[in-house]
This record gives structure tokens, sequence and C-alpha cells, in this order.
């Protein structure tokens, strides 16, 4: 967590923390779509069942991504309603950024969301390419750091 404040007073006041729910009320992130500067913090909470958060690439739904150095994954989490325990990403480019879960057929079941979509590669429309895709599961953490939750 101390790196996680340390980063926030470094990116300065205008850093926004974006909370997204996973897992809340079935195959969800709430929002499933959120529009975050560079610096900015994704926080995910683990509300429910067994999920994680995998950066994908939109050509490749279900799948960890391959093309970008700030890919992220949480590994899977047994979610409950009061954890506090939360999986933080630094947003590192404004471009469109996809994430998934690779629990199960979650993914193929449209348990995907973005981050800065565009006109022409939308949440819906990776929502649409993931139906029926096999989830990959990637190994391990990386591209973030678990913690308390950010003021």
């Amino acid at each position: 967590m101390r790196a996680y404040f340390l980063a926030a007073l470094v990116v300065g006041a205008n850093a926004a923390v974006h909370k997204i729910n996973v897992g809340q009320g079935g195959l969800t992130y709430t929002p499933d779509s959120v529009k975050a500067e560079v610096g900015d913090i994704l926080e995910f909470y683990f509300v429910g069942g067994n999920h994680d958060a995998v950066m994908a690439d939109f050509d490749t739904p279900c799948a960890p991504s391959t093309t970008r150095d700030d890919a992220f994954s949480s590994g899977v989490i047994q979610g409950t309603p009061n954890n506090k325990n939360v999986f933080h990403v630094t947003v590192n480019s404004t471009e469109p950024t996809f994430y998934y879960c690779s629990v199960g057929m979650h993914c193929a079941n449209g348990m995907v969301a973005a981050i800065n979509p565009s006109d022409d590669q939308t949440v819906d429309a990776y929502r649409a390419a993931s139906k029926g895709k096999q989830p990959k599961a990637p190994t391990g953490v990386y591209g973030g750091e678990f913690g308390d939750p950010l003021p």
C-alpha cells in the first residue's frame, strides 16, 4: 500500500481513482467502461464469486495481452461483499484497453470490460467477439499490486 500512496502523491492531485466492482451481481465488471488518464489508478474490488481481471488485446478476446508492456493480471480471487483487498493498476496509456475474466467460461459469457474504448473498439464489440471463446488464463499476478483502498 505504501508504494501506491507514494505513487498517488507523485502523480499529483489530478490523478483519479476508478473503483471497479468485480462479480457484483454475477459475471460483470461494474462499470464495464472507464475513461482514464495516464497516472490514474484502477481499483478492482472483488465482491462476489471467483474472478480475475486480465488485460487482453482487442483482436484476441479472452487471451492475455501479448502486445502491451503494461499488461496486468490479478490472479483468481474469491470475492466477498466487504473485500478490502484491492488490486491496484496504474494507467500507463490512453489507448483502448480491454480486460476479461479467465475463470471457466466467464469471458465467453460476456464478463469483459474496457478502459478508454474508442468509436471502433467498443466494449460491446469486444463482448460480441468474446462469445464462445475458450478463455486463456495467464500465469501469475503481474502489472498491479494488492493493497488497501486508496482515499
